[in-house]
């Protein structure tokens, strides 16, 4: 049973409503290149691609010719996204029941490091399997950090968060796979949900 001072929940996406597999896009991207898998993600950890295109820091296209850059390979845009998009599996119906139950009870936000060529994709997704226009309009608002030009675990995101749903951190639960997320949240006295796959949200809330 959940804290009765809760009034918000706050969920991450990745490995909390979808699954993911990071692997499966370095592997992607070394089948293309036929480069090993280690040199590719020393690649993007080095150059810190993941997290300057999930800040917004440039446009799909930068995204693109950056990644061309970095491994020096002339990547189509088509393979470029496919390879991106590598990474996202499934979301089981149960938790998408799940949220809209708990929709009916508090508002619930989704608050994820993410860029716009994984929502698009997941878009797709969503209308093609559940009818969903959109991965937002399952929620009550969703904060995406390439739009808010900020990153978990950084407080700065979950300053705006409290502050754009008017909640004190008391009264928020918020749910991430990321150790490093969670405690940072935990510092500013958010309530928090440590989810380590294979654990699943549905072990801990009811419909």
């Amino acid at each position: 049973m959940l804290d009765p001072k809760i009034e918000a929940l706050v969920f991450d996406f990745g490995n909390v409503i979808i699954n993911i597999d990071v692997e499966r896009t370095l592997d992607a991207f070394a089948a293309l290149t036929r480069r090993p898998v280690n040199r590719i993600k020393t690649v993007f950890e080095e150059d810190q691609i993941f997290r300057r295109y999930e800040t917004g820091l440039f446009q799909d296209a930068e995204f693109r010719d950056i990644v061309r850059q970095a491994l020096g390979f002339p990547f189509s845009d088509h393979e470029v996204d496919t390879a991106w998009n590598a990474l996202l599996l499934d979301v089981p119906k149960e938790r998408i029941s799940l949220i809209e139950h708990l929709k009916t009870r508090y508002p619930v936000y989704l608050l994820s490091n993410t860029n716009n060529i994984h929502i698009e994709a997941c878009n797709k997704y969503f209308k093609a399997n559940f009818g969903i226009p959109t991965v937002e309009s399952m929620f009550t608002k969703a904060f995406y950090s390439y739009k808010m030009e900020l990153w978990k675990p950084e407080k700065a995101i979950y300053k705006q968060l409290l502050g754009e749903i008017n909640k004190e951190p008391s009264q928020v639960l918020f749910v991430d796979d990321n150790e490093f997320n969670i405690t940072s949240a935990s510092e500013m006295g958010i309530q928090t949900i440590h989810l380590i796959p294979p654990d699943d949200i549905l072990n801990h809330f009811k419909i």
